[in-house]
């Protein structure tokens, strides 16, 4: 017995020295875990209070790098090889947007339109449907700028169904436009299609709204979050972490339901009472710093993606052909 318990703590052992470490002349995981949680506190300084943000961004940076005794350099040769080792980076991210909720939560900060539906389940008149991972690493680079997905239908979807898509986000970007493509697609009996999406590039809190669509069931719903280059492709520092995704769904209890299509009874009236009052007083202005909106609503700073590009915002609807 002894000698198997031995051999098992040496293949352990081996499978630790065996795991690849960081080259000495990059940053250390733990260092630019302290150093990013550093860089976003700064950002969200920076962002508050004037309107230099460009300026005041480039400053605060610069203060984080003196504090941790590194260059410029150093730090963009580091995120450099992380870029090529995004597993790390990733388990990196994840330990610093911990941090940062963990901060936030000790000190009362309220989290606006994220934590407002974090407490709903996935029954309800409003209800948090997302069962996808909740956070990703994009980088504007070929099979790292995308991620897709789907949203499994069941018998809780109703007719005149409305959704939104939110997350929160954090760049580090050195030079370019920031552009995120953030596309949802809902296809419905009858072979109808609603394409929702929007260009997004502020940091904090982001949401796509996708409308109700009364006359017909949900069939599937699928989208795609895209990370563009910004028109520059050279290698400066350019990233972004996404986290807290949720996708949540909105009941129309003003529809009459056919008796065919009675829908799901699983929610409680205290639920519904709670979703009632919580849309009756939301009277919160969305925040300055975050972009919003849908492709073709209007909003500022939003332009439609073209439909031949199967990324535009459009409705197509089955039916008879036209004369």
């Amino acid at each position: 017995m002894r000698l198997r318990n031995l051999t098992y703590l040496l293949l352990l052992v081996l499978v630790v020295a065996c795991k690849p470490s960081v080259p000495s002349e990059y940053i250390q995981p733990d260092d630019m875990e302290d150093i990013l949680y550093d860089y976003h506190v700064a950002m969200a300084m920076a962002r508050q209070g004037s309107k230099e943000h460009d300026m005041n961004r480039e400053l605060y940076f610069q203060s984080v790098l003196r504090k941790h005794g590194i260059t410029e350099a150093e730090f963009d040769s580091s995120l450099v090889y992380y870029y090529s080792h995004v597993y790390r980076l990733k388990d990196i991210y994840t330990q610093v947007n911990n941090r940062l909720s963990d901060e936030a939560a000790s000190l009362g900060v309220a989290v606006g339109e994220i934590s407002r539906y974090s407490q709903y389940s996935e029954t309800g008149d409003t209800a948090n449907i997302w069962k996808d991972r909740t956070d990703l690493l994009l980088i504007p680079k070929p099979t790292m700028n995308r991620f897709d997905f789907t949203v499994p239908i069941d018998s809780t979807f109703r007719r005149g169904d409305s959704f939104m898509l939110q997350f929160m986000s954090e760049y580090i970007w050195q030079s370019g436009n920031k552009n995120l493509t953030v596309c949802v697609v809902c296809k419905y009996d009858g072979d109808s299609i609603i394409q929702t999406a929007s260009h997004l590039s502020a940091a904090g809190t982001n949401q796509l709204r996708v409308p109700a669509y009364r006359d017909k069931k949900l069939k599937d719903m699928r989208g795609f979050i895209y990370l563009n280059d910004g028109g520059d492709d050279s290698n400066t520092r350019k990233m972004l972490f996404i986290s807290q995704i949720q996708l949540i769904r909105f009941h129309d209890n003003t529809i009459k339901y056919d008796d065919d299509e009675t829908p799901d009874t699983e929610s409680t009236s205290e639920a519904s009472t709670k979703d009632s009052v919580q849309r009756g007083d939301d009277t919160r202005t969305p925040d300055a710093d975050t972009l919003r909106g849908r492709v073709g609503g209007g909003r500022h700073g939003l332009r439609p993606i073209p439909i031949d590009t199967r990324s535009g915002v459009h409705r197509v609807d089955a039916g008879k052909p036209r004369h």
